[in-house]
Order: C-alpha cells, then structure tokens, then sequence
C-alpha cells in the first residue's frame, strides 16, 4: 500500500498509548449516537424504564464485541481495518413491524436470522463482484452519507411532531458542530486529533447549561450499582416466517453498506487504491453477520459497520487497527458501569446531531470520490442517478410511502435501502446488451488516434472500467500502431473486459513486434535497423502489465493485458 498524505497512524501502526486511548473514547463517543436506534425500539415495545438500562448496557457489550469482530484479521472473519460496529438506522422498520406484530421477542430472533443470511452471503460475494461493482458501493455510501446528515439535521433543530423547530437545540448543536470543524480545520496538535470528542464534551456541557439534560429520567427508582453486568435472560426470542423477507432487504443492504465502509477503509489506507480486497469484504461480511447474530441473541437490534466511525478516522488522519480494538474494549468496559449506560442513554438529542451532520461531510465525499474513480456512460449515471434520487424520495415523501402495504415498508421505508435495492436491480438491467468483448476495423493509412481514444473510452463508460486503465490501454495501442508505420488495411483492435482484467488484442498484416526484456542499449539501437522498434518494445512492455506477440499466416497479434 502507498501511504496518502496526511494520514497519521496506517492501518498496522500502533499510536502512543495516550493516542490510542483519547482516539478510542472519540470513536466511542461518535458510535453510542447509534445507540438511539435500539433505544427506539425498545421504547416502541414500551420497555419498563427499570429494563432499560439494562437494555443499554447489553447493546453496549455487543457494540464492543462486534467491533473487535469486525476490526480483527481472522481467516475466516474481520476485515482487518479500523471500522467499528454501530446500530444500523436499516433494521429499525423491520423490528418496529417485528415489535408490533410480537413484541421484543420476535424483533430479536429475526435480528438473529438476518445475521445468519449474511454469513451465508460472505462466501459468495467474489461471485457477485460483476453485480455489486465500485460505483454501486460508493453509492452506498454516498447514500449513507446523506442519511446522516438528514438524520443529523433533524436533531440539530429539535423537529417536534407538529414540525416545528427548538431553538435552544439549534443553539446547542450549533455550538457543538462549531466547536468540531474550527478545532479540525484551524488548529493542529492534539486539538485537531480530538476535534470530535472535545465537541461533544462542550456540546454535553451548552446542554447541561441550558437545562436539556437530564440524567434523572433514566435512572431507576431502586438506584445504581458500582458495577453490574447485563442480564441476557431478560429477553427471549421468537420466530415468523412472515417477516423474513424484509429482514432479508436489510440484511442485503447491510451487506452492501459493510462492502462500501470496508472499501473505503482501504482506500484511506492506500493512495494507489484501485478496487476492493474481496478478501477483506468476505471477512468483514462475515463478521458483520456474526456480530448480528450475536446482538439479536443477546437481545438488541440490529449491527452494521459504522459509517461515521470511517469519517471520523479520515478527518483525525488515524486508521489504526489497535484504534478498533481499543474501541471495542471500551464499549465492554462501559457496558458493566451502570452510570455510563445512563449517560449515553441521556446524551442530548443536539449533540448526537452535530456529531452525524458532521461526520456526513467526510462519509458523502468519500462515496464521492469512489464513484468518480470509474467511467460512467450514460447506463451508469442512471443507474446512480436513479438510486440516488430514489433514496432522496423515501426521505422526502416518507409519509407517502408509510401508505404502502406492510410487506414494502422496510423497502420503501429506509432510504438506504431503497437506494441500494433499486441500484442492485437497475444495474442488473442495464447490463443487458452489454458486450464483454468488441471489435472495431482500421481503416488504412495513418495512426488515427481519435478514433482509437473514442472506441475505447465508450466502451470503458459501458463497462465502468476506471479511467487511468484506459488511458493506458489508448496510449498502448496508439504507440504500437505508430511503430507498424501506416496502419495496414483490415486491422483490428479488440478489446475484452471482466471487473479484474482489461485485454486489447490488435492483429495486423506485417511483422512481428520485438518485445525485448530488458532495455536496449544506445548503442543497439542506433547499429540496428529495427533499434526503434526494439526500444517501442520495449517501452510497450513497460506500459502494460502483460504483452504478447504471436505471428500465424503473415498476421501478427499483439496482446496488452492492464490489470484492473
């Protein structure tokens, strides 16, 4: 991996203790906002108040395991980088209809059944990879992005049910989202590092000021232990055929989420990135339903990568994996203190909102810059820009949408989604017609390389090929029809593609092209007759990942293979 500019602490590097731990609490204190996406299901249910610390303390301990799950490099499961576990806004319909239809109970067996279909999905994802390409993930996260913010936004101004705004929670959380990006964007040091966290403290601190917080609605009557740890067999769990299909949705787009976090992991680990590891994707699949499984068993809701958690360690320039697991080992930590289950339960509605708008900016940007990493033809933007305006609607028109019958509404009903379903499927069409392999004819004379740059550069946009491989691939064949001279009539240039490898095949009339191993020397190349077409060999060789040359009849073919 070529380390990018201005990342602190990569991926195998370990920050000083001092880092670690202050980078860790910001990672915790960035994940427990999810912690109000159990917290509305179980207020659904009508959970007791004096269960619901409980309740908080057990989602706690399986958000610190899931995250050493997920941030671990097992053969069989963990992706290996810094991306930590969160509860996912995506199972929040299904388990309110789950909870109206059976209670807690049955919201969480059918949380556990969606953990095991995604386990089941991990070992097939190298064979989906024609289905789920890199633009599609970076939608997905693009998407993520956006729901973040829109959800950070909503908390931000305090929107009531009658819709209207609370202006001491626009102050808060602009207090708090002020605090964040002047700490990350005009100062250095440790300021810069704990931009998230120090905004949080001063977002809790303008809430205890104002009077929004308060703690003494969420302790129980009975008082607080030191230290107590969680109770898993105060929830049990049950089973309906019924709602497996929309557990089904969200755990297919908890599956693409995870893809689209773990890729962008990668990429902030490596400048030169390309595509993504599948063999990270599987483990961190794999972990994810793992982790799932385990949150529905332990009674809570549903598990995913933490998109958030990814922008915060972009922001702080610290993806380091020992981040994660310190992380993870905090959420644990927490999890058996009984007083820090009530202050992430109370932590003020502002201030869970100025760290989501925030972290948006770096999620959408992100999903962004993955996108435009491809070619996009005009197949492409509409796959993109029909899901993206799709998840756009299910904010915009979600009470139109809760009119729908039951069965759509963890579809229609969660723009992350309704974006990544119709993506799936849009994509699936639009490669209908779509050749793998073309030719196109030369005609004689002189190289003509616009024709060459458009016959490629089309097909690249059809295939969503990234554009430096084709730029390569154009100055390959352009520089070896230049060294043939005049292009003979009849020539051929073919082009093949699949997600991983891009071939040009281009046969001629005329002799063979050397293609020398080493460099030629000065000398070589001035006494010889054919010295410029050995040094163009040469060149070529340099060029291309892989290149052949074959005669049979008179006709010689030159293959270039790009790896992509």
């Amino acid at each position: 991996m070529s380390r990018p500019s201005g990342l602190l602490y990569s991926v195998d590097e370990t920050p000083p203790r001092t880092i670690m731990v202050i980078s860790a609490l910001q990672h915790v204190a960035v994940n427990s906002v999810t912690l109000v996406f159990p917290l509305i299901i179980a207020r659904e249910a009508g959970l007791p108040l004096g269960q619901l610390v409980e309740f908080v303390s057990l989602s706690m301990l399986a958000m610190g395991i899931s995250t050493i799950l997920l941030c671990a490099r097992w053969r069989f499961a963990g992706c290996g980088y810094l991306c930590p576990a969160g509860f996912s806004q995506i199972y929040v319909g299904p388990a309110l209809f789950a909870v109206h239809l059976g209670g807690l109970p049955l919201a969480f067996g059918m949380t556990a059944v969606a953990g095991i279909l995604q386990c089941a999905i991990a070992p097939s994802l190298h064979r989906l990879r024609a289905l789920l390409p890199t633009e599609i993930a970076g939608l997905v996260i693009a998407i993520v992005g956006l729901s973040l913010a829109i959800y950070g936004m909503q908390f931000m101004l305090g929107v009531t049910s009658q819709h209207e705004v609370r202006p001491v929670y626009l102050v808060i959380s602009g207090f708090t989202l002020a605090t964040m990006v002047v700490l990350n964007i005009w100062t250095k040091g440790y300021t810069k590092l704990f931009s998230v966290l120090i905004g949080v403290v001063a977002g809790y601190a303008a809430s205890a000021f104002t009077g929004v917080l308060d703690i003494s609605g969420v302790i129980p009557e009975g008082g607080l232990a030191i230290l107590h740890l969680p109770n898993i067999a105060n929830f049990g769990w049950r089973f309906d055929a019924t709602l497996l299909a929309p557990f089904a949705v969200a755990a297919l787009a908890t599956t693409l989420r995870t893809m689209g976090d773990v890729s962008n992991a990668q990429r902030l680990n490596d400048k030169d990135w390309i595509r993504p590891d599948f063999g990270s994707l599987t483990g961190g699949v794999a972990a994810n339903g793992l982790a799932t499984l385990l949150s529905g068993l332990m009674g809570s809701s549903g598990l995913n990568s933490n998109s958030s958690s990814v922008g915060l360690s972009s922001a702080m320039g610290i993806t380091s994996r020992s981040v994660g697991f310190a992380t993870g080992i905090a959420f644990v930590l927490f999890s058996i203190v009984p007083i820090a289950s009530i202050g992430f339960a109370a932590m003020p509605v502002p201030v869970m909102g100025a760290s989501l708008f925030f972290t948006s900016a770096f999620v959408f940007t992100s999903g962004l810059q993955m996108i435009t990493t491809r070619l996009l033809d005009a197949r492409k933007v509409l796959v993109i820009g029909f899901s993206f305006a799709m998840a756009v609607m299910a904010d915009v028109y979600r009470e139109v949408f809760a009119n729908l019958p039951a069965v759509l509404q963890p579809i229609f009903g969660n723009s992350l989604v309704l974006g990544t379903v119709c993506a799936v499927l849009l994509n699936l069409i639009m490669r209908i017609g779509v050749r793998q392999r073309v030719t196109i004819k030369l005609d004689g004379g002189h190289v003509n390389r616009d024709t060459i740059e458009q016959f490629l550069t089309e097909q690249g946009g059809r295939w969503g090929a990234r554009r430096d491989i084709i730029g390569r691939a154009i100055f390959g064949v352009v520089q070896l029809l230049e060294v043939v001279g005049d292009v003979p009539e009849g020539t051929e240039v073919e082009a093949s593609f699949d997600e991983f490898n891009l071939d040009i095949r281009v046969r001629y009339q005329g002799a063979p092209l050397a293609i020398p191993e080493r460099r030629p020397t000065p000398r070589e190349i001035v006494a010889s007759e054919d010295g410029e077409r050995l040094l163009a060999g040469y060149l070529l060789r340099r060029s291309a990942d892989r290149i052949t040359c074959k005669v049979s009849g008179g006709e010689a073919e030159v293959q270039l293979h790009y790896d992509h």
